[in-house]
């Protein structure tokens, strides 16, 4: 995948369900109080094309709204990379936000604190345990993924929109 802006916040599915995406991961589906019965497979196929990661639903619970069902979404552990990828760029554009210059030998402990932070993330949004991924085969493309975005995003002069954690 190559990169994009970082999707968060609610996009609707053709059905009218709604994707809601952080750091452009898929994390929840909401029928939005309107009692609509589509099929699982059908949800499931079109949340994965919208996010293009594969994805399976949790189960249906009451959402914040009356009325409303929602059900948390699971990326597939075969994507574990890609989803660590976007979390990458997610903090790269934190960097940018925050410090507005690009990634220097300096900043050796964002490397470090981001990866951890984002590897444990990822570990969830996956549905995996902690000892199922091997942290030190991800660091490096981890970093490389979100030093090329620092680059790409301060070279392009856009001002990155991040969504406060």
């Amino acid at each position: 995948m190559h990169n994009q802006d970082v999707r968060n916040g609610w996009e609707s599915l053709p059905n009218g369900f709604d994707v809601e995406f952080r750091h452009s991961i898929p994390v929840r589906i909401s029928d939005n109080g309107h009692g609509m019965t589509v099929p699982e497979e059908v949800l499931v196929e079109e949340v994965s094309a919208l996010g293009r990661l594969h994805v399976s639903l949790g189960d249906w619970e009451s959402g914040e709204r009356t009325g409303e069902h929602e059900a948390s979404l699971t990326v597939s552990g075969q994507e574990f990379s890609e989803v660590l990828r976007r979390l990458a760029l997610s903090s790269a554009a934190l960097f940018v936000e925050r410090y507005h210059k690009t990634v220097d030998k300096r900043d050796v402990d964002w490397d470090r604190l981001e990866f951890f932070k984002d590897f444990r993330t990822a570990i969830k949004a996956c549905g995996l345990a902690r000892g199922d991924v091997d942290m030190q085969n991800h660091f490096y493309d981890y970093v490389a993924a979100m030093h090329q975005e620092v680059e790409r995003l301060m070279q392009s002069g856009k001002q990155p929109l991040v969504e406060p954690e």
